[in-house]
């Protein structure tokens, strides 16, 4: 493996919904395009090409199927074109998928022919910026997003869950102004 692949890293930016992933994405594709490359959101971009919404158990694991092997192929692209950046930025990463689930990460990983360590390991580092509460800024404008505040919340837990046991694991709290989060992502995007 040549040096700078090695100094190359690859980050997951997750959270439940409504806590700010997308639009850290965004500052960091604006401000940084040449330092960061980034990996939009794998639901997002199925959703808005009309892929459609699950309404039981088996369509939802259909769904996250097709998330999952959209983030797999999406990831690899963004590999091949990684050279003379430093990172490459996942908005959601491969196990945000298990926190939509219906059922247990263990049915989860062996449906989609997977296990937990190659899944970790896929990221150095892991952001995880919470989602508010509706009484903090839950921003319903989104036409992509169908949760509620207290079922972003409910996500955001089950999301903690699925990744805090990844080493380079780092927990974003809710804040009263947005631009205090952005500025908490990018300390510790220059810590690394």
């Amino acid at each position: 493996m040549s040096k700078e692949k090695k100094n190359f890293k690859v980050i997951c930016l997750t959270g439940g919904p409504g806590a700010g992933k997308t639009s850290v994405t965004d500052i960091l594709n604006r401000q940084f395009a040449n330092e960061y490359l980034v990996v939009q959101e794998s639901a997002s971009v199925l959703y808005k090409g009309g892929f459609p919404r699950a309404h039981n158990p088996e369509e939802m694991k259909c769904v996250q199927d097709a998330i999952y092997h959209t983030q797999l192929a999406a990831e690899a692209f963004a590999h091949l074109n990684s050279k003379g950046f430093r990172a490459m930025i996942c908005d959601r990463g491969t196990l945000d998928g298990a926190a939509y689930w219906p059922g247990t990460m263990a049915n989860f990983l062996k449906t989609l022919d997977t296990n937990f360590k190659s899944e970790i390991e896929r990221y150095d580092l892991i952001i995880h910026l919470q989602s508010p509460t509706a009484d903090d800024g839950y921003d319903f404008s989104n036409p992509i997003r169908t949760e509620s505040a207290s079922q972003a919340r409910l996500l955001d837990t089950k999301i903690q869950k699925v990744w805090h046991k990844h080493p380079q694991w780092k927990f974003v709290a809710n804040k009263k102004s947005f631009i205090e989060k952005v500025e908490e992502v990018l300390a510790i995007l220059r810590s690394i």
